[in-house]
């Protein structure tokens, strides 16, 4: 059913996805309304192509913080999964409490929708793209583009089967857009799954090597981009040589560098290696991260003197609504940064409440890597240079170059305004490495989760936290969709659901 849904509804996608970048202007007038997604009607030009990209990223993207996978879905359900993020109202969200508790009720429709289904949305069109383009013969459609259209929808796929099988484990690896090809597919193991994504990535990056490849920018999937994926995959599976290779090559780029604290998330910030940008006509302008993670109103946007009228407890129940974020950030991760760490005022901000009872002075600390402004957010970050170096570091550790690893180490948190580490030994070395992907990338596209996971600590961390009382291996792995299952009698459950 993964395909046969998704292509229930998206049999004219790739002919219809640019509407949501060009309102109701048609890509191309087509008679077959199946046939269609795979046409090579589709990429007769490069116009054509290259509003089936424009499509496709928009169709990622989504408009008016949705959330999916890729959009905010990741972070925000991998922060819950992890002991980063919590919920203002767990009675409200209860089918997100299952996650923030690790004991998902195995009809979840937010592991079904939100992360399943809608990146399997994102892996069939990727395919699509990948067999129109084979179909196609014109010539008008040009060797740069076609290029484009391969190497995008490469990584796309390698970037969308990443989050399944590290949400999901065990998942279907679907390679066509034919539902008959995919419609009973078994699951493929997880070396199975990172063998793809490392071909894919591994053509994705040949493509954008080619002499006729158009340079791509930050804001598109580019050869910088499926590098880093690949140092980031080559990571999870503990293939070290590779993971410090890729890495290399990320940091060895004159064209990024780590940026100030302050504009390591803005648009123009070299530090980035890839991010999504929001058309604000069209989409609205309000990321995922705007949405769900900082509240209608930060009090440190005012002069502390005027904050005093929000912390009166006379007003501060009918303002309270406005000052909390629906996803807050738990107290044991802002007690977790070190003395001194500038990160923590940079990337972290809280908003007060009235000394008396009941509030007693709590502070309710939210996300701050993407604040709000005086116009909103147009776009958000996927990949950025900061986790390339702690990679590097980390496979530099487990090649037993300490003294490498350290130097990764020491720009990450001099950046921060911290002191060189300590680390000296391979074990306290690898828990410095912890410690900063912890700070570093909190809040951001599930790495805590899943560094909790492929490093064998998530039971013992998450386990130490009372909501999450009674967590088991087999809670760290998201349900497969019974819906699916029933589809397919091939697609088995994953234990303990």
């Amino acid at each position: 059913m993964i395909i046969k849904m998704t292509y229930r509804y998206l049999s004219c996608a790739v002919i219809s996805i640019a509407l949501l970048l060009t309102g109701c202007k048609k890509l191309v007038d087509i008679d077959e309304p199946i046939d269609t997604v795979t046409s090579a009607k589709i990429f007769s030009s490069d116009e054509q192509a290259d509003q089936t990209l424009a499509g496709m990223y928009s169709q990622i993207v989504s408009t008016d913080g949705v959330l999916e996978m890729l959009n905010g879905g990741a972070t925000i359900y991998g922060g819950l999964a992890a002991d980063e993020l919590g919920l203002s109202n767990g009675v409200q969200f209860a089918e997100e409490q299952e996650i923030n508790s690790n004991k998902i009720l195995v009809n979840n429709s937010v592991t079904q929708h939100i992360l399943w289904m809608s990146t399997y949305k994102t892996i069939y069109t990727a395919n699509a793209i990948l067999d129109g383009e084979a179909a196609s013969t014109a010539a008008s459609l040009t060797r740069t583009k076609r290029i484009e259209l391969k190497a995008s929808a490469r990584f796309f796929r390698a970037f969308s089967f990443f989050y399944l099988t590290n949400f999901f484990g065990d998942i279907p690896l679907p390679l066509s857009s034919d539902y008959r090809k995919t419609i009973r597919l078994k699951r493929a193991n997880r070396s199975e799954v990172y063998e793809q994504i490392i071909a894919d990535l591994k053509e994705s990056i040949s493509l954008f090597s080619a002499p006729e490849a158009a340079v791509m920018g930050k804001t598109r999937a580019n050869k910088v981009a499926a590098q880093a994926l690949l140092a980031r995959a080559y990571l999870y599976i503990q293939d070290w040589d590779n993971a410090e290779n890729y890495a290399d090559q990320v940091i060895d780029n004159p064209a990024y560098k780590l940026e100030s604290l302050k504009n390591t998330f803005e648009p123009n910030s070299q530090e980035t290696v890839l991010q999504f940008s929001i058309n604000p006509s069209i989409d609205v302008g309000t990321t995922a991260e705007m949405k769900h993670l900082l509240p209608l109103f930060p009090l440190s946007l005012l002069p502390v003197a005027d904050q005093a009228l929000f912390l009166d407890l006379d007003n501060y129940e009918s303002f309270l609504p406005a000052l909390t974020p629906r996803l807050i950030v738990l107290e044991q991760l802002a007690n977790a940064f070190e003395l001194n760490d500038k990160r923590k005022s940079a990337w972290l901000d809280y908003n007060a409440s009235p000394d008396a009872a009941p509030y007693f002075g709590k502070k309710t600390y939210f996300a701050n890597k993407y604040p709000r402004s005086e116009s909103d957010r147009t776009n958000f970050v996927l990949i950025r240079l900061a986790e390339m170096h702690l990679i590097r570091a980390e496979a530099r550790v487990m090649l037993s170059k300490i003294d490498l690893a350290a130097a990764d180490v020491n720009l990450i948190r001099n950046r921060a305004g911290l002191g060189n580490t300590v680390a000296s030994t391979q074990e306290s070395m690898l828990a410095a490495v912890a410690q900063e992907r912890k700070i570093e990338l909190f809040a951001e596209w599930g790495h805590r989760f899943f560094d909790l996971k492929r490093t064998g600590k998530a039971i013992l961390v998450l386990s130490a936290m009372p909501e999450k009382q009674g967590v088991t291996a087999d809670g760290l792995l998201f349900p497969i969709p019974p819906n699916e299952i029933l589809a397919n009698s091939n697609l088995t459950q994953n234990p303990g659901y």
